[in-house]
């Protein structure tokens, strides 16, 4: 984390997974001035956004029940231009023969459509960034064919995550970038990262009013070739003033 903060030197970073009690975060933040939201939760799930100090904002709240239930979600608004910031650890949803798990993955999916419908049809500018599990395009993944009876990339999964697309929100990677020409997770399993046989399943969805702002969209992959990395990259984009 400090190595992303010294090179990129984000105003806001997201993380998701993670696992510990908010009052358990470690407070490294302090010390490159960052003031931290979080939804922690022991063991498990957990997001958290930390936010430069000299950036005004307020907490968002979440009422919906679905979307509260484990510790997946958190968000700021910025005040300054009034953007909604959304940071989500979508539940992985497998396996696919274990209908309580995948049916909370598309039900926690429709709440969250719901929360940011919301937003956008009353024309906030709306970020919802994070570890969404889904395989969007085919070519998210070397094999989709692979992948078909996976919560991932079930096509009810993409077909519920399109629907982000159809009222309003842009996936903004399509915007810099073509199907296939990234990654953002390498499982540590099977040789993934030496062969490349990666999945983007992490998204940044912006309304249109903050899509036409967003200036670069960028995969850290050489984070994935540490000495103990994330199975995960940074991925960050840039906005302009």
């Amino acid at each position: 984390m400090e190595k992303l903060i010294k090179e990129i030197q984000p105003d806001i970073i997201k993380l998701q997974e993670i696992k510990c009690l908010s009052e358990e975060f470690p407070d490294f933040y302090k010390k490159h001035n960052y003031k931290l939201v979080i939804n922690g939760e022991k063991g498990k799930y957990g997001v958290a956004i930390l936010i430069k100090e000299s950036i005004k904002y307020q907490d968002l709240e979440f009422n919906n029940k679905i979307v509260t239930s484990q510790a997946r979600i958190c968000g700021i608004r910025i005040l300054d231009n009034d953007l909604h910031l959304i940071n989500v650890y979508t539940p992985n949803g497998n396996p696919v023969n274990n209908e309580e798990k995948f049916r909370f993955k598309i039900e926690w999916l429709d709440q969250l459509l719901n929360i940011s419908k919301e937003l956008i049809d009353n024309y906030k500018n709306v970020i919802i960034g994070g570890d969404f599990n889904v395989l969007e395009n085919k070519d998210d993944a070397k094999k989709i064919q692979d992948w078909e009876n996976d919560a991932l990339g079930h096509i009810l999964i993409r077909k519920k995550f399109r629907e982000f697309f159809s009222v309003g929100f842009i996936n903004i990677t399509r915007l810099f970038h073509a199907p296939g020409s990234n990654f953002s997770f390498w499982d540590y399993q099977k040789s993934s990262w030496e062969r490349n046989d990666g999945l983007l399943i992490d998204h940044f969805l912006a309304s249109p009013s903050i899509s036409q702002k967003v200036k670069c969209l960028n995969y850290e992959s050489n984070f994935r070739n540490q000495k103990k990395p994330s199975d995960h990259i940074p991925i960050w984009i840039k906005l302009e003033n």
